[in-house]
């Protein structure tokens, strides 16, 4: 149809019916149609009656075309954010990748030990476990998978609380790495004994969960797409909050702003074998949730929460409301990188080192290593190298079987590394792994 014949047709409609259609087809749309029709008409008036039923059906088709387009882009762009969240599996408060297993109630196991929870997916593998016995008697911990029993599962890392509940996160023995594949039943080796236990399968995200997202193009440059969808658990209203990386190397460590820029983390090669380690703990300001008149509701980690990170929240937000999410910025991390570092300890002073190190979203810097002493030199590392104002890097792990004992500082833009090792060492191998990102998104997703 040539503009001709759509101006004759536009010509023979009545020009309420006209606008009543084209309110219509544009219900739903977010246009300010008003400002639209305002303006039109106010151009309209401006001409002879004569011309003004054509220059409406110009004005009109022009709003439609430009709402169409609008609505098009909004609706690719929201595809392909929830798209990136299909897939991903809510299991107990947090999310994970693909398909898990995971024990839906707790199980005793005897008079000793109760498994609170336990979870598994593609590359995690978390249990809380319960008992009154002391930790020195607890032996060699082992998990195998009922399928593949040649794989062994072990400890790679443990806390305790004050009710002796034990948050353990396991690795590969049998490869002596982090590769772990799902599993539905398994055997459970602790204290000399061993346990049969098998897990229920979490359902994962699909095409029809209402999941609410970011508009893409606010931080199409960070490979980080957010969303959000309401739960509805133990008779309470939940909030969850799902994070997709381009980068499937990344995870997410936490969500929120980190309330310090300082981290502290230290490790020591102990004597009859094994390291000691600890770092400060990621600390992030309170999620909130507006409504429209502004009115903010926080989102608070549920008691007893299980499974890390926490992603699902609770709130008192009313259910009517219509409610915006604000999400400053998240932490993620690279447990992919691993990066060797050859250093020569001058036998004083300071001599430059001037090595470059890449994590990938950001850079670091290997400055200058400093001797201290006999028995102890620095290293000075410059962070964020990488033309990126939105990544920093928060933190590091290094490691070195050369020395003695190890801490790190980090600030907002510089690291220090202090090493202690055995009088005459004059160089060591350091490795640069695990780097731990802050990705200020300043994301926002309306949830109506």
């Amino acid at each position: 149809m040539n503009e001709e014949k759509l101006m004759n047709l536009l010509n023979s409609l009545d020009d309420d019916l006209v606008e009543k259609e084209i309110d219509k087809l544009l219900e739903g749309v977010e246009i300010d149609m008003e400002s639209i029709n305002k303006k039109a008409h106010d151009k309209l008036n401006s001409e002879s009656k004569k011309i003004r039923r054509r220059k409406k059906g110009l004005y009109v088709a022009a709003a439609c075309l430009a709402a169409v387009s609008v609505s098009s882009l909004y609706a690719k762009d929201i595809s392909k954010a929830v798209l990136s969240f299909l897939g991903k599996t809510p299991v107990y408060d947090t999310i994970v990748n693909g398909e898990a297993y995971y024990l839906k109630d707790s199980r005793k196991l005897d008079e000793h030990f109760i498994i609170d929870s336990f979870m598994v997916s593609k590359g995690k593998l978390e249990m809380e476990l319960v008992t009154d016995l002391p930790f020195e008697e607890l032996g060699d911990i082992y998990i195998i998978p009922k399928d593949n029993p040649d794989i062994v599962y072990f400890p790679a890392g443990y806390s305790v609380d004050e009710n002796n509940k034990y948050f353990l996160s396991f690795a590969n023995k049998t490869e002596e790495n982090y590769h772990i594949e799902p599993f539905k039943e398994f055997k459970f080796e602790i204290a000399g004994n061993t346990y049969e236990v098998s897990l229920d399968t979490a359902a994962s995200f699909d095409s029809e969960s209402e999941i609410y997202a970011a508009d893409e193009t606010d931080n199409n440059d960070l490979g980080v797409n957010m969303g959000a969808k309401f739960v509805e658990k133990d008779g309470k209203r939940m909030l969850q909050i799902i994070t997709a990386f381009e980068d499937s190397k990344l995870q997410l460590d936490k969500l929120g702003k980190p309330k310090n820029t300082d981290v502290s983390s230290e490790y020591e090669n102990l004597e009859k074998g094994g390291i000691r380690s600890s770092s400060t703990g990621v600390d992030t300001e309170t999620l909130y949730v507006q409504d429209q008149s502004g009115k903010r509701y926080s989102l608070d980690v549920p008691k007893d929460a299980k499974g890390r990170p926490v992603t699902l929240f609770e709130t008192k937000a009313p259910k009517d409301a219509e409610l915006t999410l604000k999400v400053p910025a998240i932490v993620a991390s690279n447990p992919a990188v691993q990066e060797q570092l050859k250093l020569a300890v001058p036998e004083e002073g300071e001599i430059s080192i001037d090595q470059e190190i890449d994590f990938g979203i950001q850079k670091v810097k290997a400055k200058s290593i400093k001797r201290l002493s006999s028995t102890s030199a620095s290293i000075e590392f410059e962070l964020d190298t990488l033309s990126n104002d939105k990544v920093h890097v928060r933190s590091f792990g290094f490691y070195s079987s050369d020395i003695k004992k190890a801490e790190g500082k980090f600030d907002a833009s510089k690291a220090v590394i202090t090493l202690e090792f055995k009088e005459g060492t004059d160089a060591v191998n350091l490795l640069i792994d695990y780097p731990e990102f802050v990705i200020d998104g300043d994301w926002a997703i309306n949830m109506y």
